[in-house]
């Protein structure tokens, strides 16, 4: 028997369905569907849903059947974005945050409304709609400001003196204006500029390979996410014993395995391949390969855009202070021992998601010690038996994730927290 409701089916021996009257799943008559009501809006809908139905269904997968019952006359657009919000993740970023703090909500609906103008709906329609939900989840958040004026905004584009020290101060700490040429899709534009890699001597749990020193990085294209399960499968054809699902992302891959991610989706989208693989196994990086935003392929970050892209402008430990927060990243005391979908916690000022935590991220560099002097767009020493990660993970402490945080690994191995992010030039 099937429940024309929740659309649950069971079989004849766990209940005598000749005369059952309520649906073991949903508490419904599995017989009768209840005459549809007319809503004014989608707002309505919501609050019917959840007042009915509670947070499961309203931000759950079952979302569709549900909400044309409760809302036939809402516009086709309303209704699209509604299925976003399950579709693109939006939804379980409510969900878990159902019981979290203020703070923690206001986050999330954030990370919500990012969610959804990444499915390349405007920012407006986006906001209108994850409000709309969190006004039927009863949440007491208030709704962003509207947007400055040119004139507001050429007012506050005047450059104003700046109190800290020159030798200390990142130069262009922001991302550029949008290039004349399309952005790859999901990636930021990163405006080159220089800054101090590594840590300040007075921070708390800094390393000895973590000398400070000046450092100048041309502008770059980083992908917001970590690469995802879904998207190395998408690739490679293959994919790690530990898949879990979609939007996790990918673990248990070598250096070598980055590497030839980033050929291999080069030549899919017909651009220049950044790397030279022969049967040895030997990586050679073909710079001359960065031409043209249309032609340049995938590749991995060098550790000095890595840590520039991280930073974003700020000279603390982590990119959201001196100190760690739940909202930083995953790591051991919030993971629950595992990895979670990219993006689930609040991206850096650049838009970057989970530099700080979930896995660990290769770098191009072989690993050691940095130059004393300043330099223009290193990429490492010269040779060396290790490569950079960088980033901290799930499963290791809050200090490790600090943007001037290193760690050298062998390139071979494949290690259950470290996966990679790619940029392009």
């Amino acid at each position: 028997m099937k429940c024309v409701h929740c659309e649950m089916e069971w079989s004849g021996n766990e209940k005598i369905t000749a005369s059952i009257t309520k649906c073991p799943f949903c508490g419904e008559n599995p017989n009768e569907k209840e005459e549809k009501t007319s809503y004014e809006n989608t707002k309505d809908a919501l609050n019917a849903i959840y007042k009915k139905y509670g947070a499961d269904i309203l931000l759950g997968e079952k979302l569709k059947s549900y909400f044309s019952d409760f809302a036939p006359s809402v516009s086709s657009g309303d209704k699209r974005l509604v299925y976003a919000v399950y579709e693109m993740g939006a939804a379980k970023v409510l969900k878990n945050n159902l019981n979290a703090s203020k703070e923690d909500k206001e986050a999330a609906v954030k990370v919500a409304i990012q969610r959804l103008t990444e499915a390349h709906f405007s920012k407006e329609s986006a906001e209108k709609i994850i409000f709309e939900y969190v006004y039927a989840l009863g949440w007491q958040i208030e709704k962003p400001k509207p947007e400055p004026t040119e004139a507001a905004k050429k007012l506050s584009s005047t450059p104003n003196p700046s109190p800290i020290s020159s030798s200390t101060a990142p130069v262009n700490p922001s991302p550029s204006s949008t290039p004349s040429h399309k952005i790859p899709a999901n990636f930021v534009h990163i405006k080159g500029g220089t800054f101090m890699m590594g840590s300040p001597a007075n921070e708390s749990n800094r390393n000895k390979d973590e000398e400070q020193h000046q450092v100048t990085v041309s502008s770059f294209y980083m992908c917001k996410f970590e690469v995802t399960q879904k998207e190395y499968f998408q690739v490679m054809g293959v994919i790690s014993n530990e898949f879990k699902g979609d939007n996790l992302p990918i673990k248990e891959v070598s250096w070598f395995d980055a590497v030839e991610y980033c050929n291999k989706l080069s030549e899919k989208e017909g651009l220049t391949p950044a790397y030279n693989i022969d049967i040895n196994k030997t990586v050679t990086w073909n710079r001359n390969s960065n031409g043209s935003l249309e032609t340049s392929g995938y590749r991995l970050p060098t550790e000095a855009e890595w840590e520039y892209a991280c930073r974003a402008g700020t000279t603390t430990a982590y990119n959201t202070g001196s100190n760690f927060t739940d909202n930083t990243g995953w790591y051991e005391k919030n993971s629950r021992k595992k990895t979670h979908p990219v993006g689930e916690k609040p991206a850096n000022i650049y838009g970057l998601f989970d530099m700080h935590g979930n896995v660990w991220e290769w770098c191009w560099d072989w690993y050691g010690d940095y130059p004393s002097g300043a330099q223009t767009d290193p990429t490492g020493a010269v040779s060396g038996d290790f490569r950079v990660t960088r980033g901290g993970s799930w499963n290791i402490s809050s200090e490790c994730t600090r943007s001037a945080n290193r760690r050298s690994v062998d390139p071979s191995i494949r290690y259950k927290n470290i996966g990679f992010r790619v940029v392009r030039s």
